[in-house]
């Protein structure tokens, strides 16, 4: 097992890509391994016949622990040195609207042709969560174009087929006094103690481990606030429609990680982390801010990488690709490292005021609720509606006192108060 993250210890073998007896050469995509970010291809660092798999799909291996034998001459790269292919590269063939295969639904033996490349070997290239959402929803993964990354079907490929499969099934006589059941729902054993049990995915795994030393080392404080921002919405909404002519998606999370940029920059403390061991202050020069995106199977956090240096429309580009391509988990392993400040938006779903966790090695997270209108008092002393956004900062109290925290806070209000100040950085 090789480390293709960085200081990976462990893996999950999801996939195998290859069988005894088939022939590789180097570099060929021989397994898929889920670490605690993402699902990557493990390439072949020899040429020659496969003779022997160590592990079966769904094993977890630590690193340097065999995982497949060859019959060749022993020229090739070391293990150690494969990596996953670069996130530039794309599909190898593309998907023909509503083209599909006629393949049983039975294991695969042989390699399986449908619309897009959607298996190699024999093997269908997919997450284990859309393995799971296809199973719920009665999916053929075999008969699912895949749009992904070297053929990988991907969570919005299986939801599209799902999707034409219920419009073209006939439709039940309605049933007296029945409500209708949620298709997740879980099953419960035969037992009759009515739980559900299914083991934790790697990345779940991973969460759960990085959160509990989070919250058991770091002293978390959270402060709380409010803002007005009826000048920001008002700004949106002008240059919403520019942007959109050259196919750009204008959220308000450019705003806030462009306005959080400068705050880090002015109050350096918030863009560093304590080094425990050595008990030492490390500061950042560049401001690196991590963009929590949900993906099916937990929660990842892309990097905007120098934020500090890029525009508001590079900003809004870079966030957009980052989100769309962890979520088709096509992200690579540098673009979800070297944050050093973070933001989660729950305002998405709704939410308001959180108490997010700090990621490791980050001083500060932004947690961002939803705009909704409420009463405020305005210059002039008068109760209007307002435009108000919800704050909340976490930070750890080892580096950061409450006074410094609420500065920076009225700092990154007055940005997000009125978009000049932003764009001045006052």
């Amino acid at each position: 097992m090789p480390d293709i993250g960085e200081g990976m210890a462990e893996g999950e073998i999801s996939n195998w890509l290859v069988k005894v007896g088939d022939e590789v050469k180097e570099e060929d995509a021989v397994a898929e391994v889920q670490n605690d970010k993402l699902l990557q291809e493990i390439l072949s660092p020899y040429s020659g016949k496969v003779t022997k798999l160590f592990v079966e799909p769904g094993t977890v291996v630590e690193v340097g622990a065999p995982l497949i034998e060859f019959d060749g001459d022993g020229s090739g790269s070391l293990a150690g040195d494969t990596s996953a292919p670069a996130a530039s590269e794309t599909s190898e063939a593309a998907a023909a609207p509503g083209e599909s295969a006629n393949v049983s639904p039975a294991p695969a033996t042989a390699p399986v042709t449908t619309g897009a490349k959607t298996a190699v070997n024999g093997y269908v290239l997919a997450m284990p969560a859309v393995r799971h959402y296809a199973r719920q929803h009665q999916v053929d993964l075999a008969q699912v174009p895949a749009t992904g990354r070297h053929g990988h079907i991907t969570m919005q490929d299986v939801e599209q087929l799902a999707g034409q499969a219920s419009a073209g099934a006939p439709t039940p006589a309605p049933v007296a006094d029945q409500a209708p059941k949620p298709t997740a729902a879980p099953q419960p054993l035969p037992d009759g103690q009515g739980e559900y049990r299914e083991p934790m995915s790697t990345m779940r795994k991973i969460i759960a481990k990085n959160m509990v030393e989070q919250v058991t080392t770091v002293p978390h404080v959270t402060l709380m606030d409010e803002v007005e921002v009826s000048k920001l919405v008002d700004h949106r909404k002008t240059f919403k429609p520019i942007l959109a002519a050259d196919d750009i998606h204008l959220t308000y999370l450019p705003y806030i990680a462009k306005a959080l940029t400068a705050v880090a920059k002015k109050h350096p403390m918030l863009n560093a982390h304590l080094d425990s061991a050595t008990q030492e202050i490390v500061f950042n020069e560049h401001v690196n801010v991590g963009i929590a995106v949900s993906v099916p199977d937990g929660l990842i956090v892309p990097t905007v990488q120098h934020a500090e240096a890029k525009s508001m429309r590079t900003m809004a580009v870079e966030i957009n690709d980052l989100a769309e391509r962890a979520r088709n988990n096509q992200l690579a392993p540098a673009e979800m490292s070297g944050g050093t400040i973070s933001i989660s938006n729950i305002g998405s779903a709704g939410g308001g005021y959180f108490t997010p966790i700090l990621n490791t090695n980050q001083a500060a997270i932004l947690g961002v609720g939803r705009i909704h209108q409420a009463p405020t008092v305005n210059a002039e002393g008068e109760i209007v509606v307002g435009q108000m956004l919800r704050l909340s900062l976490s930070f750890d109290h080892r580096l950061i006192d409450g006074v410094l925290a609420q500065e920076a806070m009225n700092d990154l209000k007055k940005m997000l108060t009125d978009p000049a100040a932003m764009l001045m950085e006052v």
